[in-house]
């Protein structure tokens, strides 16, 4: 028999990861906003490959390699420097019509989202403990609500950014500007991590 009461259970605790502000959140308005909708499904998609990657590792039983200090070190640098290059480009461009603002952006808005999901320490962490507590207690329809949970989000919010933003001229520059001092901030929060953890 179906197990519907764990699909349920899923797609809410997969909604609880998604919709809290973060870095992947931030590209997913920016891209909605700026390119289209689907530029920031796109980069949902590859967000969700990267807690599908997570996904595996966890369920292999090797999550532990991520509490070594120097793999926290570097993917905080890492994690911390591309999300710096992504706000600046942001927050260069965040008064430009559409039209001029489509010069060296991202070019692949998937892989985008696959490189900051993989590198985001907090979905790091969230793996580690909540998302092995998550595949200790579900069973395969569990598994697959928090997926769909997540991709409601990611499609309902691209898409309800991209066609506001139309009826709204102020509403690109906030969002752009809104997403771009989010950027910013979740990369100096990870380069004063990783400094802090250095020394």
């Amino acid at each position: 028999m179906f197990d519907l009461y764990s699909l349920l259970a899923g797609i809410l605790i997969g909604l609880s990861l998604a919709v809290p502000p973060g870095p992947v959140n931030a590209i997913i308005a920016a891209e909605s906003v700026k390119r289209s909708y689907l530029a920031g499904i796109k980069v949902g998609l590859g967000a969700m490959t990267a807690d599908a990657t997570f996904l595996f590792i966890t369920l292999i039983g090797v999550a532990v390699l991520f509490t070594g200090e120097t793999v926290k070190v570097v993917v905080s640098l890492a994690g911390g420097l591309l999300l710096a290059y992504m706000a600046i480009k942001i927050l260069k461009g965040y008064k430009k019509p559409l039209k001029e603002n489509g010069k060296g952006d991202i070019r692949n808005h998937y892989l985008t989202g696959v490189i900051v999901g993989i590198t985001n320490p907090a979905s790091i962490l969230w793996w580690v403990t909540a998302g092995a507590a998550l595949i200790a207690n579900f069973n395969a329809p569990g598994i697959a609500g928090f997926f769909i949970g997540i991709f409601i989000w990611v499609s309902f919010f691209s898409i309800t950014l991209h066609f506001a933003q139309k009826r709204m001229e102020w509403f690109y520059p906030v969002i752009m500007l809104a997403s771009g001092l989010v950027l910013l901030f979740f990369s100096v929060m990870l380069l004063y991590n990783a400094i802090m953890m250095a020394l």
